[in-house]
C-alpha cells in the first residue's frame, strides 16, 4: 500500500518559526503555516535526514503573492524518487504567485497629465529597472519614433561587411540629439530581420551625423529594416514611463481612466525565480519534483555596458525558471506572465521532464528552452526526452524581439505536442544548431505534432518561419500540425520570411508529414537549396500571400557539396493569389517530385519560369496532376477533401488536425 503524503502548507499569513503542517494559522497563533516556500524546501530536507523519503511529499501553497529576492533554488539534495515524489502545488481556490515584482507606491501629480515618484534607491545606484506594468499591463519606454522606423547610412558604404559597419552608423540630422536626457540610458534598437541590436551609445558627431556605439551588432547595422531610439524621456507619451537614473524620479503618464495612485504598479526586480541546480558532470541530479499550479510572474531584464546583439533566437536571454541536471521533473498546470526573458530554460543534463497544461503570456522572450547550442559531451550531461505538450503560449517577444515560442537546440527525442502558439514570436517552434553536415549531433528524433500555431509574426520583425528546423536530424518529423495566418517582417518582402515550415540549412532525415498549412505570407514550405535526405508528404500548401513554395540559397558550407535530393510527394498545393514558387528557376533539380496535385483557382500557370511539360521534362511531377482538389471551405480554414476529390485517386490521405 502506497504511503500516504506529508504535508507542509505555506501561506502569506504563515511564520517560518512554525511547523507548517497547519493549513493556517491556529486559534493562539502560535503555529500554522510557513510564510515562504524556501522554509518548506528546507523542512522537506529535514524529514529526510537521516533515513531519506519514506513517503511522498506535498508543499501545499495557498493563493496570494510570494515576493522573491533571490531565486528559489532546488539542488540534488531536494529530490523526490520515483515512489516518493515530491510536488509543491497550489492550495486552495486562488493560484499562488511567485514573484520578482517590487509594488510601486507613493505616487503624486507631476507636471501635465504625468504621475511621479522619487525613488531614492535609484537615485543612490542601488538599483534600477527597465520594464513597468500598470494593472497587469506592459508599459512600453517613450520611442523616438513614436511610430515607424529610421533609415541608416552605413559608415563604409563601398564595403557593407566591413567591421566598422558593427559598431557605427550615419543619420539623418535630426534623427539622434546629443542633449537628450541622460544619454547613456538611450538605446538604439536597429532591427535586423530575425534578430535586433540593442546598442548604448559613445559619442555623437553632429557635424557628420555619425553615432558610435560602446559595443557591436552581429551583422552590419546595414543590414536592416531600419531602426528606433528607446528610453528618450522627451518622447514620453499616454501608457509610457520614464525612470530617471540622475533623480530617481520615475515618471508615468496614465493611460485614459488609470491612477497610480490607486492601482498596482509593480517593477521586476528578480531576474530568476527558480533554480533547479543538479550537477550533471559529477553525476547529482535534481529527480522526481512537480510544480502544479504556481504562477510565476514578473522578472526584470538588462543588457551589458555594450549593449544586447544575439545571432539568433535570442538563446542566451535568461530564464525564470532555469534547471541544469533535472530528471523526471514535471510543470503542470502553472502560468508564465510579465517575464523580462524566458519563461522555462530545460539546459545541461535535462531528460525526462514535463512540461504541461501550462500558459505562457506577457513574455520578454520565448516560452520554453531545451537544450543548449554546443554538443554536451559526456553522456550525463545530455539533454532529452522531454515533453511539452498541452499548453498555451502567446505574446512573446516583447523584450529579445527575435526568440521562439519553443526552441530545442542540439538535443534529441523531445516531444512537442498538443501545444497553441500565436503572438509576435520570430518562430513558433525551432529545433536544431548547426549549420553544416559534420560533427554529428546529438539533434534527432524529436516529434511536433498536433500543434495549432497561428496569427504569428505580429511584432516588430514579423516572422522567419513557424515550424523550423535547422542541421542534421535524423528522425525528427513535423506531423499533424495546423499553421495559418503566418506573417512576414514588415515592409520587407523576401524570400524565406512569413513561411510556415521551413527546412534551413544543413537539414537532413527529416519527415514533414500530414501538416495543414495555410495562408503563409512566405508561403507553405521553405527549404534551402542545402539540404538533403528530407521526406515532405501528405501535406497541404494552401493560399499563401506571395508563393506557395520556395527554396533559397544560401551557399553549402566550406569544402561540402550542395546535395539537394530530397523527396516532395502526395502534396496538395492550393493557391489563389502570388505565385507558386517564390523562384524563377533552381541552380540544379537533384530532387524526387511528383504524385503531387497543383490548383491555382485564378487559371492556368507556370511553375517557377516553365511550363508543365517543360518542367516534366526535366524528370519532376511526371504522375502530378492540376486539378481542383474539392475542399469544402478553404476560404474559412475548412480543407476537408469531398470524396470524388481527385488527390484522394492520386493517394493523398485525410489528415487528423489537433482538436480534431
Amino acid at each position: 500500500m502506497k504511503a500516504a503524503a506529508a504535508r507542509f502548507f505555506v501561506a502569506t499569513d504563515g511564520n517560518d518559526a512554525w511547523s507548517g503542517r497547519l493549513p493556517r494559522p491556529n486559534a493562539a497563533g502560535t503555529d500554522g503555516p510557513f510564510t515562504t516556500p524556501g522554509r518548506a524546501r528546507d523542512a522537506i530536507r529535514e524529514l529526510k535526514s537521516p533515513e531519506g523519503l519514506q513517503q511522498p511529499v506535498e508543499v501545499l501553497i495557498a493563493g496570494g503573492t510570494y515576493h522573491l529576492f533571490e531565486p528559489l533554488v532546488l539542488g540534488p539534495e531536494d529530490s523526490g524518487t520515483e515512489q516518493c515524489p515530491i510536488t509543491y502545488a497550489a492550495y486552495g481556490r486562488k493560484r499562488p504567485i511567485l514573484s520578482g515584482g517590487r509594488p510601486i507606491t507613493g505616487w503624486q501629480r507631476g507636471p501635465g497629465k504625468t504621475w511621479t515618484v522619487e525613488l531614492p534607491e535609484v537615485r543612490e545606484g542601488k538599483s534600477y529597472f527597465h520594464q513597468l506594468f500598470v494593472n497587469g499591463r506592459r508599459r512600453s519606454r517613450p520611442r523616438f519614433p513614436h511610430e515607424g522606423r529610421l533609415s541608416i547610412t552605413p559608415l563604409n558604404a563601398e564595403d557593407k561587411e566591413a567591421p566598422e559597419n558593427k559598431g557605427a552608423f550615419r543619420f539623418n540630422a535630426g534623427d539622434i540629439r546629443s542633449n537628450w536626457t541622460n544619454l547613456d540610458d538611450v538605446e538604439v534598437v536597429v532591427l535586423q530581420v530575425w534578430m535586433e541590436a540593442r546598442l548604448r551609445i559613445q559619442a555623437i558627431d553632429e557635424a557628420t551625423n555619425t553615432v558610435r556605439f560602446t559595443g557591436r551588432s552581429w551583422r552590419p547595422l546595414n543590414w536592416t529594416t531600419g531602426y528606433y531610439v528607446e528610453n528618450v524621456a522627451e518622447e514620453l507619451q499616454p501608457g509610457q514611463w520614464y525612470l530617471n537614473r540622475s533623480t530617481g524620479v520615475l515618471t508615468y503618464w496614465p493611460m485614459a481612466g488609470e491612477r497610480p495612485a490607486t492601482g498596482e504598479v509593480i517593477a521586476p526586480a528578480c531576474r530568476q525565480l527558480l533554480r533547479i541546480e543538479g550537477r550533471p558532470s559529477e553525476g547529482k541530479f535534481v529527480r522526481h519534483v512537480t510544480l502544479r499550479g504556481v504562477s510565476f510572474q514578473y522578472t526584470s531584464w538588462t543588457w551589458p555596458r555594450e549593449g544586447c546583439a544575439i545571432t539568433q533566437a535570442e538563446i542566451t536571454a535568461p530564464a525564470a525558471v532555469h534547471a541544469t541536471g533535472a530528471l523526471h521533473c514535471t510543470f503542470e498546470d502553472c502560468d508564465f506572465a510579465h517575464l523580462g526573458g524566458w519563461a522555462i530554460s530545460l539546459g545541461c543534463g535535462c531528460r525526462g521532464n514535463r512540461i504541461i497544461r501550462s500558459r505562457f503570456h506577457d513574455l520578454g522572450a520565448g516560452g520554453v528552452k531545451i537544450g543548449e547550442p554546443t554538443q554536451a559531451k559526456p553522456r550525463a550531461e545530455a539533454t532529452g526526452g522531454n515533453v511539452i505538450s498541452n499548453n498555451d503560449l502567446r505574446d512573446g517577444s516583447l523584450v529579445y524581439l527575435g526568440a521562439a515560442a519553443i526552441w530545442i537546440g542540439l538535443a534529441g527525442d523531445n516531444v512537442v505536442s498538443h501545444n497553441e502558439i500565436q503572438g509576435p514570436f520570430q518562430w513558433a517552434v525551432s529545433i536544431g544548431w548547426n549549420w553544416t553536415y559534420w560533427p554529428p549531433t546529438p539533434a534527432g528524433r524529436n516529434i511536433i505534432e498536433f500543434n495549432h500555431c497561428h496569427h504569428l509574426g505580429t511584432g516588430e520583425l514579423g516572422m522567419h518561419g513557424a515550424l523550423y528546423a535547422l542541421g542534421v536530424q535524423p528522425g525528427t518529423a513535423f506531423r499533424n500540425n495546423l499553421v495559418h495566418d503566418v506573417h512576414h517582417w514588415p515592409k520587407v518582402t523576401t524570400v524565406a520570411s512569413g513561411c510556415g515550415i521551413f527546412l534551413d540549412t544543413a537539414c537532413a532525415g527529416i519527415t514533414v508529414e500530414n501538416n495543414v498549412v495555410y495562408r503563409c505570407d512566405g508561403g507553405g514550405l521553405c527549404t534551402n537549396f542545402n539540404v538533403m535526405g528530407n521526406i515532405i508528404q501528405n501535406n497541404i500548401f494552401a493560399m499563401g500571400r506571395f508563393a506557395q513554395l520556395s527554396r533559397y540559397g544560401d551557399p553549402a558550407p566550406p569544402g561540402e557539396w550542395m546535395p539537394n535530393p530530397i523527396i516532395f510527394r502526395n502534396n496538395i498545393v492550393y493557391w489563389d493569389d502570388g505565385r507558386m514558387f517564390w523562384d524563377e528557376d533552381w541552380p540544379n533539380f537533384a530532387v524526387l517530385w511528383d504524385y503531387n496535385l497543383y490548383y491555382d483557382c485564378r487559371g492556368p500557370f507556370n511553375i517557377m519560369k516553365y511550363t508543365l511539360d517543360e518542367w516534366q521534362a526535366k524528370g519532376l511531377d511526371r504522375n502530378s496532376i492540376v486539378a481542383d482538389p474539392i475542399f469544402r471551405d478553404p476560404r474559412h480554414g475548412d480543407f476537408t477533401l469531398d470524396p470524388a476529390s481527385p488527390a484522394i485517386a492520386l493517394g493523398f490521405r485525410p489528415i487528423e488536425l489537433p482538436g480534431g
